[in-house]
């Protein structure tokens, strides 16, 4: 490679130094000011980068022309004074400053999302139609933008964290006595791949720069091998809009009249003899600085007492290849194991099984003890692809004894458990953050919906008196503000929730056990609960409505507590119970100035009633008894008959009692039996007279005789 020509005097830049370590094969060249535009393009055109912390120019590796530039600006490369992992210290010391900055801006950030969301708690969602709609919009995109910052900014301090811990653990790894003996082995591989390079142009040098070199002989080496790819300098005559440039072989044999002008074989010798030179002692370099970098690592493997991980590792021991005749053999199949395949023997010279293909011959394993000679059939039809594998006896070679065979016997191996070390990181709010903001902002419908501000709620939830295991109802849920406020009730008692708007169940998720998307005035066959928080709609005298119907929903003995307009019409339906008018503004935060109340109402014990005793008469004369005699009229009470028969076919205490509903209809009686059995006697006495039981009974009580309908039949245990 040609060298650059420096156009500056060397003693004018001696404020430049530059450095080469072994250890991390990385170049670095020192300026103690500014390099001037034409000096920094080249800098950079070499490969080296400006590193703002540590104030010098690095390069990722080492190379002639990187070496060339230093040697050029500052005469002498010098050795690096910090080793890598002090160098790797200071690079985590910096990182943590950029975390310990970005986790300050992140918390600031945090900070200013938190003071805009007072207003809107995270994750409540925009009132549309609601007094707070353009006021919550503009604070939902400012929070939003905030977020995004607090958790970049949070990121980006944890990825400095990362890659400070990385930084020390990383030089550590690299000076592992086993990390440094694979690099060893990569660079003695690299240096075998230049001494290749430079053999394959010393060949072709001296085939370039043959004595009496001629056309035809230049032609077949070009063919024969690779010299042919030696490329030309461009010429007169070459098409202008074409860049490329020609290769050997194409000049000798003018492949391309109309992009290249000819070239004659001399000018193709003169060349090779000016560019082959160059290209071999560019390799050299190569292979010097391998050999520098092996005599650093190779010392410093032995002072690490681990020399011996570059010792070749032995090769396995073979089993011996044994020669002789046997019909065919039954082998294993290699890749499907537990199937077998028969190889039949042929008889071959060993010069004709030496001329069979490497990849069409072999060898395989038999019985554990030896091996024998295969190769894919010679006399097959058809090519080599389409024949099978045979086995091979050779005729010219020692006869062997076949080898006993040998039972191999593995040892059961216990593998280790793997047990990961990973630990899930703790959660941060910068995580929850995070959650809130894949949420987004939800836009929801809503009407008169004004949610309860959290000093009344709390005073609410106190007048409620709520205690553990109480079931509590919300009726009007809205944004949750009552639910949020309620104490613990769990794990005995529940919380049910219900709200009309669709768009705000998710949120009341976390405060409530059942959540009920209905209208509450529609909603029926609820609870009894314990208690009730409420703060419904006011308009047109709905929290009128919505209380009384809550009503029908509270236990005996439970309370009801509810905010409602301060107006006439509250005022008079509420004036039997605890009515207390709140302060003027106490809804002011939520846009509204109306008055307001808070009522609370305690539903009253029940008393407990007797059951009613019929009563018993041992001895009674069936009376002659009309239909207006079992008729009810009294709403709350049945009138109740007992009578007894002479014959003993009703026993004593049986009883006809009139049903108050159907006694109008079908004035219809109900008779009650002492157990089954004397049911059963009663049946049969009725069958015996060719009446229904019901009918049977009527004409005992001197009724009519209906056709359809009639007493129902009961039997009762004995007491």
């Amino acid at each position: 490679m040609d060298e650059q020509k420096c156009d500056y005097d060397r003693t004018e830049y001696n404020y430049l130094s530059c450095t080469y370590d072994p250890a991390d094969n990385k170049m670095r060249l020192y300026s103690s000011c500014k390099l001037d535009d034409a000096l920094y393009k080249r800098v950079k055109a070499a490969g080296f980068h400006w590193a703002p912390k540590q104030e010098f120019f690095v390069a990722p590796m080492w190379t002639p022309f990187r070496e060339d530039l230093l040697l050029e600006l500052c005469g002498e490369i010098g050795d690096e004074d910090t080793s890598l992992v002090a160098r790797a210290e200071d690079r985590a010391d910096r990182f943590n400053d950029y975390s310990d900055k970005r986790g300050r801006e992140a918390e600031q950030a945090h900070d200013h999302v938190s003071s805009i969301a007072n207003g809107i708690p995270l994750g409540q969602p925009i009132l549309v139609g609601h007094h707070s709609e353009k006021r919550a919009r503009k604070d939902a995109e400012r929070i939003h933008n905030g977020m995004r910052k607090a958790i970049s900014l949070w990121e980006t301090s944890k990825y400095w964290t990362d890659r400070a811990a990385s930084a020390i653990q990383h030089a550590r790894y690299k000076e592992l006595p086993g990390v440094r003996a694979r690099r060893i082995k990569t660079i003695e591989a690299d240096k075998r791949k230049q001494e290749r390079a430079q053999e394959k142009a010393q060949k072709h040098f001296e085939m370039w720069t043959k004595p009496g070199l001629t056309l035809e002989e230049a032609l077949y080496f070009c063919g024969q091998t690779d010299a042919g790819w030696l490329t030309l300098p461009r010429k007169e005559g070459d098409k202008e809009d074409w860049h490329q440039s020609p290769h050997a072989h194409d000049a000798l044999t003018n492949s391309y009249p109309s992009l290249y002008a000819p070239r004659s074989l001399e000018e193709i010798v003169e060349v090779a003899r000016l560019g082959y030179p160059k290209t071999i002692a560019w390799c050299q370099r190569w292979i010097d600085h391998f050999n520098n970098r092996l005599l650093y690592e190779k010392a410093m493997l032995e002072e690490q007492g681990a020399s011996k991980l570059l010792d070749k590792k032995p090769r396995p021991a073979q089993l011996p290849i044994c020669n002789y005749r046997q019909e065919s053999f039954q082998l294993e199949n290699r890749y499907h194991p537990g199937e077998f395949e028969t190889l039949q023997q042929i008889d071959l010279t060993a010069a004709a099984y030496k001329k069979i293909y490497e990849d069409h011959r072999g060898t395989r394993r038999v019985e554990n003890s030896h091996r024998i000679r295969i190769c894919l059939d010679p006399t097959g039809p058809g090519s080599y692809l389409h024949r099978s594998w045979v086995a091979v006896f050779i005729t010219d070679s020692k006869t062997h004894e076949k080898p006993a065979a040998i039972e191999l016997s593995y040892p059961k191996i216990s593998r280790p458990v793997f047990e990961s070390n990973y630990k899930e990181p703790e959660r941060t709010k910068f995580d929850d953050l995070k959650d809130t903001m894949k949420a987004g902002i939800t836009v929801v419908a809503s009407n008169q919906l004004f949610a309860t501000p959290s000093e009344l709620a709390c005073a609410i939830c106190k007048a409620a008196d709520i205690e553990p295991g109480h079931a509590v109802l919300e009726p009007s849920a809205g944004t949750g503000s009552l639910l949020k406020a309620l104490p613990t009730v769990r794990p005995k008692g529940w919380v049910t929730a219900i709200e009309i708007t669709q768009g705000l169940i998710a949120n009341l998720q976390p405060w409530a056990d059942e959540i009920i998307c209905a209208d509450f005035l529609e909603c029926t066959g609820l609870g009894p609960f314990d208690r009730i928080v409420m703060n419904p709609p006011f308009e047109r005298g709905a929290d009128i409505k919505h209380i009384r119907h809550a009503l029908a929903f509270l236990k005996p003995g439970g309370r009801l507590v509810s905010l409602c307009a301060n107006g006439p019409r509250q005022q008079e339906a509420f004036k039997e119970y605890d009515y207390e008018a709140l302060p003027a503004g106490s809804f002011s935060s939520q846009g509204t100035e109306i008055n307001v109340a808070m009522v609370i109402i305690d539903q009253a014990e029940e008393e407990p009633q007797p059951e009613p005793q019929p009563e018993v008469i041992e001895e009674l004369q069936v009376p002659a008894l009309d239909a207006e005699a079992i008729t009810v009229h009294d709403a709350k009470a049945a009138e109740t008959v007992i009578y007894f028969l002479d014959d003993g076919v009703v026993p004593a205490g049986t009883s006809i009692q009139g049903n108050k509903t159907m006694a109008r209809q079908t004035r219809s009686v109900t008779v009650y039996f002492q157990n089954e059995k004397e049911r059963q006697q009663i049946s049969k006495a009725a069958l015996d007279a060719g009446l229904s039981e019901s009918n049977y009974f009527r004409q005992l009580a001197g009724l009519p005789i209906l056709k359809h309908g009639g007493a129902r039949v009961h039997a009762k245990k004995e007491a």
